[in-house]
């Protein structure tokens, strides 16, 4: 049997945990509750219990990754802060669960770690390059560039939520105006259809709702402009939609699709695909968490050049 991999996908709500191989097949997986009140030692201890239980079963992982929320420091031993862990602040996460685990550990955003985890093993294998915008709550996004994460000067790269539409947009927990999310993601979606969830919105769509498609119609062209603008930048292989949202499926892909189509050079359109996330969201934060410790334990010992980590 070839090498196994523990990861770690920790939320606000629950902890999901896994062991996988490095080609991403999952061996094992349990999720256990956050309760991130009681702090992060609490969290840690239990998380380790959870992990060394599924070890028992699948055999021992080789080394651990975990996504979590909110900035990092650029070495990636520190978690900043985390808006929804409460308290959790300059936390030497990967010391902590690492002692806990005894196997290296790392730690990465968790929007980043999707992306790697639908590089390797998603819709994205066999590219070079690719962006994954995660559609939820907010809009996060990841970024593989030749073939690794690109995380930037300061580690914080991918903000795609937070390109600005319109500078005299409505007003973003960010503290600017107009940012993508005001406008693409499920909150905004709720907010604007004022009838339920984004996912009601998208069902009344699909049943003959003229206002839902209506909704629908302006959350798809503003993530379409924002997409059309990224590419022009960066002109990757392939976008990938995940999240909540992404769960629309063709009805707000083909949106999509049509809306970038309109505002791209033909010869870069020619040679992108949009698709929507093929691995499971369930297991796509632990999964990816699990497949950049593959990549990083190897790697460890090799000096990598700033911001291309």
């Amino acid at each position: 049997m070839g090498d196994l991999f523990l990861g770690i996908d920790l939320g606000g709500t629950n902890v999901k945990i896994g062991v996988c191989d490095d080609a991403g097949g999952i061996k094992g997986r349990v999720s256990i509750p956050s309760q991130a009140d009681r702090g992060p030692q609490d969290t840690v201890n239990r998380m380790a219990d959870a992990a060394e239980m599924i070890m028992e079963n699948t055999g021992r992982a080789r080394a651990c990754g975990s996504g979590l929320p909110g900035p990092l420091d650029l070495e990636r031993r520190t978690l900043s802060r985390a808006n929804n862990l409460p308290g959790w602040i300059k936390v030497p996460y990967p010391d902590l669960l690492g002692k806990r685990l005894g196997i290296p550990t790392f730690m990465e955003n968790d929007a980043n770690c999707a992306a790697w985890g639908e590089y390797i093993a998603g819709v994205g294998r066999g590219t070079q390059s690719l962006v994954l915008y995660t559609l939820g709550t907010g809009i996060g996004g990841g970024l593989v560039i030749n073939g690794d994460l690109w995380v930037g000067a300061s580690g914080g790269a991918g903000e795609l939520g937070h390109m600005t539409m319109d500078p005299d947009g409505p007003p973003c927990a960010c503290g600017q105006n107009g940012c993508l999310e005001q406008y693409a993601s499920a909150t905004a979606v709720a907010t604007r259809w004022g009838k339920g969830g984004a996912r009601e919105c998208f069902d009344a769509a699909r049943a003959g709702d003229a206002g839902a498609m209506a909704v629908v119609d302006w959350a798809a062209d503003a993530l379409a402009l924002g997409i059309a603008n990224m590419t022009r930048v960066l002109h990757p292989e392939m976008i990938v939609l995940a999240g909540g949202m992404a769960q629309a499926g063709t009805l707000l892909l083909e949106k999509v699709r049509e809306g970038v189509r309109k505002r791209c050079f033909p010869a870069f359109f020619e040679r992108i695909r949009i698709e929507i996330s093929q691995v499971s969201g369930d297991d796509a934060g632990w999964l990816g968490a699990a497949l950049w410790a593959a990549r990083k334990v190897d790697a460890h010992a090799i000096r990598e050049p700033t911001g291309l980590r």
